[in-house]
């Protein structure tokens, strides 16, 4: 019994800092978008490194009312998250501007729930203005993952949320997941 919680703390404190972990990304992030012209080895890297970053089926799910992702089958939920996590690594590969900063001060991470989910606040400066982000993240596999970006106090799972909400008004979540895999296909051009 004391082997396995002395196994287990040593996992919990063998996971990387969340704001190590974002401040490694981060670095390659910036050393690709202050490059004007990206290859487009380039830009897959961007996307590869978003996809580290995220956890796109905790994101998904959080763009969702709790009722309206209940009531999808394993199958409809997989298909939202896989077309969901393509739109949104590809549009952000193409509007990175607002991650471009020319310095950035990290908080230290606030911690919650057992030291599983945490928040970090990162003030970007570029050309003298100041942007604020807040990473919602929680432990995925021991690494950890973003499921939430706050900018200037705008949620990215909360616009999400009310943008699908108003589509579900009117259409069925079939429908929901074509207009998500066209914006994803529109971003990928």
């Amino acid at each position: 019994m004391l082997i396995a919680i002395a196994c287990a703390s040593l996992f919990a404190f063998a996971a990387e800092d969340p704001v190590a972990s974002i401040q490694k990304k981060d670095a390659e992030l910036q050393a690709l978008i202050k490059k004007s012209n990206r290859s487009a080895k380039e830009t897959e890297r961007v996307k590869s490194l978003l996809n580290e970053s995220f956890d796109f089926e905790l994101l998904a799910k959080k763009s969702l009312s709790s009722s309206d992702w209940k009531a999808q089958d394993e199958a409809s939920q997989k298909k939202f998250v896989e077309e969901f996590q393509r739109m949104v690594k590809n549009s952000s590969a193409k509007r990175l501007e607002v991650y471009r900063a020319d310095s950035t001060v990290y908080e230290p991470a606030k911690l919650k729930k057992n030291g599983e989910e945490a928040s970090v606040v990162a003030h970007l400066w570029n050309k003298g203005k100041e942007s604020v982000l807040e990473y919602k993240m929680s432990q995925v596999n021991g690494n950890w993952k973003a499921w939430d970006l706050v900018i200037d106090d705008l949620s990215t799972a909360r616009n999400y949320k009310e943008q699908f909400g108003q589509i579900l008004k009117t259409k069925s979540f079939a429908e929901l997941i074509e207009v998500i895999s066209k914006k994803a296909d529109e971003a990928e051009k």
